[in-house]
Formats: C-alpha cells, structure tokens, sequence
C-alpha cells in the first residue's frame, strides 16, 4: 500500500461498500419519478367538447375516446369559431362590420358580413377612399367618405337594420338578409357540448392537459344566451 493510506483493510471497504449502497438507494428513487411532461400526441389533439365549467373543459378525444379534463394555460391560445343565428343580432350584442360611409356619414348599402367578437373597444378605422371629390360638402365632424371597419355595441335594432353607438357616433347599418354573421372570439363562454376542439399542451397524468392552444368550431349557430335560470350548460365532473 502506498504511503499516506491509513485506513484499515475493512474498514477501507466498508466505506466503499457504503458508498456504493448510498449511491443505489439515493439513485432509486430518482429512476422512480414519473417523466416530466409529455406532449399531446398528434393523434390526440381532436375530440369533442363534452362539458363546460369556468377554467376548465372536458373532451372526450376522438382517437382513443378517453375524457380529459382541459386547462388553459397562463397565455395560452384560444380561439372560438362559427356562425351566428340572425337572433344575435340584438341590442347589447358587442359587433364588427365593414360599412360604406357618404359624405354625411351615412351608410350607403346593406353590409354583407358582421362578426361577432365577444367584447372589444368600439372605435372606427379606415381610409377615406371612396371619396371622390375633396371639395364635396359633408356635415361638420364627420369623416371623409370611404370604407371603414365599426366596432361597437348595437344599441338598438329595426327590422333589418342595427343602430351602433360608438362614442356620440351613431350608425345605422343595414343588414343584408344573406349576410354572413360570423363567430370569431377568444372566449369560451360561447362553446356548447357537442363543438369539435383542437388541442394542444401537455400533460403530467394522462387525463389531465395543461392546454397551450384550444381552437373550438361551433357544431350549431351560436344563440343569444337563455334567460336567467333557464337553460345551464353542462358543468364538467372532477
């Protein structure tokens, strides 16, 4: 044995013996421990929406059938497509629609398309290039004529026609009877049992997705909502 070694022949092992078994029964559990995260598989990532509950759905996956409890996650994507009924169309109802204006600010033709946001910040943009004379008369403070994208609250509604209020803005739209009524919000308020759901995230225990992506399509044409105390959606089991 070289010089400077002090221990005994025994003990020398035991130590080594110690160490060897510290290592296995400190490594052990390690091995144990569940993987981190996986990923939705692609085959997984489509089901339908079986119940609804604040913070949470529940799918049933179209592959395999399962149920899986969906969170969304902090920033996650979500996106709310479809059509609506003509019945949205109804005061309160949050609204945008492209619409051309005159020289007075008056709509000049039914629109074809409204869509329906969810909520938003009423306002008016676009260009003036529908004008076509610069020299053209037109009430005081109102804008040029042109196309322009309203946002806003309906405020009241008269046959065909909608009245949106943005500001002291007032705009009477006249909606074509062929018009697309679009669906295109980010809230989930607005699916129902039975919409096809797009998935994506992650997941510890299968079961359970952590979702960073939800895109939902509406099976139906999305209704104005039931009467207080009438018609509760589905509320997803724990």
């Amino acid at each position: 044995m070289a010089a400077g070694w002090r221990m005994a022949p025994c003990a020398g092992w035991r130590t080594i013996l110690c160490a060897f078994v510290g290592m296995v029964f400190c490594a052990g559990p390690a091995l144990a421990q569940p993987a981190g995260p996986q990923r939705l598989d692609q085959a997984d990532r489509v089901g339908t929406l079986m119940a609804i509950a604040p913070g949470r759905l529940q799918v049933r996956l179209k592959n395999t059938g399962d149920l899986w409890v969906v969170a969304a996650a902090p920033g996650a994507t979500v996106e709310v497509n479809g059509t609506a009924a003509r019945e949205m169309l109804m005061p309160k109802q949050f609204v945008e629609c492209s619409v051309d204006l005159d020289d007075f600010g008056k709509v000049t033709q039914p629109i074809a398309k409204v869509i329906f946001p969810g909520g938003g910040t009423p306002g008016v943009v676009g260009n003036a290039s529908g004008i076509a004379d610069p020299k053209a008369k037109r009430s005081p403070g109102k804008r040029p004529a042109g196309t322009y994208l309203v946002s806003g609250f309906i405020k009241s509604v008269d046959g065909d026609e909608i009245t949106v209020q943005v500001g002291r803005d007032r705009f009477e739209i006249p909606v074509a009877a062929d018009a697309e009524l679009e669906v295109a919000t980010a809230s989930l308020a607005v699916a129902g049992v039975g919409d096809e759901v797009e998935l994506e995230g992650e997941y510890l225990q299968k079961g359970q997705l952590i979702a960073s992506s939800i895109k939902v399509t509406l099976t139906n044409p999305l209704m104005p909502p039931p009467a207080k105390g009438k018609g509760r959606r589905p509320v997803a089991t724990p």
